[in-house]
């Protein structure tokens, strides 16, 4: 799950090997055979974070994407700690970043109840493999 712009489908793509048709974007949840699709949207709406947390009883761990252009806060403080599986923290950026950005992007991250930021990934890379061994 991520905000806008912060590279879920591009990551949910790669770890389901959907290069000739990518998977569509849509408003609601969606299973795919080894991902859960969580819109931005669901958690820019406080009612449907209920929504999100139910989902871990289907998932073996979660990815917490937040890219360094966000400029508010898309995870609400101490999120991460309602979650009882493995969760990961993954920075996500594109062409170039400031390290005052990437330095407020892990603060974010932080600051949802993560205990640590395990990944920060170039997406015009696709620097996405060195995450598969943890799916």
């Amino acid at each position: 799950m991520g905000p806008r712009n912060s590279g879920k489908m591009k990551l949910a793509n790669y770890l389901e090997g959907t290069t000739a048709a990518p998977l569509k974007k849509v408003a609601s949840i969606v299973y795919h055979k080894r991902t859960i699709i969580v819109p931005d949207s669901y958690l820019e709406s406080p009612w449907m974070h209920k929504h999100v947390i139910a989902l871990q009883q289907s998932a073996s761990c979660g990815f917490f994407l937040q890219p360094v252009t966000a400029r508010y806060r898309s995870y609400p403080p101490n999120f991460a700690k309602a979650f009882r599986i493995p969760l990961y923290g993954i920075v996500t950026f594109e062409k170039t970043y400031t390290q005052e950005a990437l330095q407020q992007a892990r603060e974010q991250l932080l600051a949802c109840g993560l205990e640590k930021i395990d990944w920060t990934l170039d997406l015009d890379k696709e620097d996405l493999s060195q995450i598969e061994q943890y799916f």
